[in-house]
């Protein structure tokens, strides 16, 4: 009995250390001192979990060529359906590259996540600030792994080596940040990186949709009709030229049930320590990323329910626990932040002020979102599949609770409503489920069209699809009115760069950006708060200091208006050159003692 249940009782003691390993860490520590130690330890497991994921997609490459695995479910397609594909993903690509335009639109987190990104991957193995009670040893061998997490407060760019002398712990996870990291060891540290690494994930989150719907209904018409979808959703094609965080969230999140999926249907143990990889990684990308967790186990549950009699199973449940410790500590960390609002940041009022009503609207207005989407989503729900004679519910369900998870936990967000500023992006996070079953309610409805009209009319769906979008083509390609104000601080910013010598720092409330562009940058507030750390950086710089009169010195708040006002009389301050925008004005000050 001992014997057959071994791995079974090895997962259950490895899941109570878990716990207890986690629980001892928390509780003794304070929450700074967590957000101090997982500068180091969360971008660590990241590169551990990503090593798995690569690891184990090659054993399951090469195990589905040798059993003939991969043959069985893609070889039913034939060339028609790569081209068909093929065009899809080309089309996705023209349209997100050169359609949507290249922006940011979420200030200033994406310069965050950039130089997060930076932070990660150039101060591996750097005598970078760092506090922690491991002991020097650990620190040390593991720095020589990965970089340090956070926003960089006080760094230096020099002879293409890059220095964080002051740096903070960042209260979102840092999936996103650790994806930039491994493009930028590659091509090196550049906004247009950043934004072709959003591009190339928006052509993997469809190649991910295709595959979701093909491995769930077998019907390549349904595969070929989500993979349009999605590829035509407006705020997809949006916010894939951006850098912010969403996409790659969506991304991840279609590659989890993807994974999930593909396990399931080949039930091999590479495949099964493959999805966990991906799920735990999918998981440390936003806060609510977590519910993808319910979505796989609604899977297991619809589809293979006898996977959890399995100790493989509950073995690599083990492992992913153990994955996402460093995360759990991270929530932990950063639970009492006010997240940029005061008062509750979930409840019932907000479901029932607005956000019920714009979030459910938002899909029937012909506005933002195609209502011929929301049509085919409920047909797709409701219709008998022509392939399978059944509506598919084991199939449908988890797809259903995708999606019902990634748009109602934002109805009891305060900033949840889709008309509030920018959180529009919120909807990214369930446009793949609306696809899936949108492209399989598209399939179901040619089928019956073809039965009733005849073949001939069988490209009707698709050409209303495509015609429906292309009245979205103005919206789609307009940059609006939101955070005007930040992006002209951004755009001015960039034209000051020919102003500031390579041997000079910048004060201003953003040095994230200025630190990717590979200047050299720091906090505004050291001159108010840090005097004299402040005044050392006159002897640091030979080419001198400089102010960044920004977005932060113009809006009605005392505090960040007072660290502005401070060091303009404070010091001599000679204006290099202004620029105005409405009626805000950004500027470069010269700083002399």
């Amino acid at each position: 009995m001992l014997k057959k249940n071994f791995l079974f009782i090895v997962s259950a003691l490895l899941f109570l250390a878990e716990c207890i390993v986690l629980y001892a860490w928390c509780s003794s520590n304070t929450a700074w001192n967590l957000r101090e130690q997982l500068k180091l330890v969360s971008p660590l497991f990241l590169e551990i979990t990503f090593f798995l994921i690569m690891t184990t997609a090659c054993m399951v490459i090469a195990g589905t060529l040798k059993d003939g695995t991969l043959k069985k479910f893609f070889g039913s397609f034939d060339k028609k359906v790569w081209i068909c594909l093929g065009c899809i993903l080309a089309a996705g690509f023209v349209l997100v590259v050169f359609v949507a335009p290249r922006e940011h639109r979420i200030y200033y987190d994406e310069d965050i996540y950039i130089n997060i990104g930076q932070n990660i991957a150039m101060t591996k193995g750097s005598d970078s600030h760092y506090e922690t009670t491991f002991s020097n040893a650990l620190s040390s061998a593991a720095k020589r792994i990965t970089g340090l997490t956070g926003m960089c407060n006080d760094g230096r760019n020099e002879y293409g080596d890059y220095n964080c002398f002051r740096l903070e712990y960042n209260k979102e996870p840092n999936g996103w940040p650790y994806v930039l990291s491994l493009v930028y060891r590659i091509f090196g540290v550049s906004e247009p990186v950043s934004f072709y690494t959003t591009n190339a994930l928006f052509v993997l989150a469809i190649l991910a949709v295709f595959f979701i719907a093909w491995l769930l209904f077998y019907d390549v018409l349904s595969a070929l009709f989500s993979a349009l979808i999605f590829m035509l959703t407006p705020q997809v094609l949006i916010w894939c030229n951006t850098v912010a965080v969403e996409p790659s969230a969506a991304c991840m999140a279609a590659f989890a049930v993807l994974s999930a999926i593909f396990y399931l249907r080949a039930r091999t143990t590479a495949s099964l320590f493959l999805f966990i990889a991906i799920l735990a990684f999918a998981v440390q990308f936003r806060p609510e990323s977590a519910m993808i967790c319910a979505v796989a186990g609604v899977l297991i549950l619809c589809l293979r329910p006898e996977e959890l009699k399995s100790d493989r199973f509950w073995l690599a449940a083990a492992l992913f626990f153990g994955l996402l410790i460093p995360h759990f500590t991270h929530l932990y960390s950063v639970k009492d932040f006010d997240w940029g609002g005061s008062g509750p940041k979930f409840s019932w009022i907000y479901f029932l002020k607005s956000n019920f009503l714009v979030n459910t609207l938002f899909y029937f207005m012909n506005m933002r979102f195609p209502i011929i989407f929301s049509v085919l989503f409920f047909l797709g729900i409701a219709m008998k599949s022509p392939v399978a004679g059944t509506r598919q519910w084991k199939e449908k369900a988890p797809i259903i609770l995708w999606f019902l998870l990634f748009w109602g936990i934002f109805l009891f967000f305060y900033a949840g409503s889709y008309s509030y500023g920018a959180d529009v992006r919120f909807s990214l996070l369930s446009a793949a489920p609306i696809a899936v079953l949108a492209g399989n309610g598209a399939a179901c409805l040619t089928a019956w069209i073809a039965k009733r009209f005849g073949p001939g009319f069988v490209y009707v769906p698709a050409a209303v699809i495509i015609f429906n979008f292309l009245t979205f083509m103005p919206y789609i390609r307009a940059i609006t009115q939101e955070a005007w104000a930040a992006r002209a601080d951004h755009r001015y910013a960039q034209k000051m760069l020919k102003f500031i010598p390579e041997d000079s720092v910048v004060l201003t409330h953003n040095p994230n950006m200025f630190l990717a562009w590979g200047r050299n940058a720091a906090q505004a507030s050291l001159a108010t708060e840090q005097k004299a750390y402040f005044n050392d950086l006159f002897n640091r710089y030979k080419d001198g200091v400089y102010f960044h009169f920004n977005f932060w010195c113009n809006v009605d708040d005392p505090l960040q208006k007072s660290f502005c006002q401070n060091i303009l009389t404070t010091f001599k301050c000679t204006q290099v050159v202004e620029y105005h925008e409405k009626n805000y004005r950004y500027a470069l000050y010269k700083v002399d003692k």
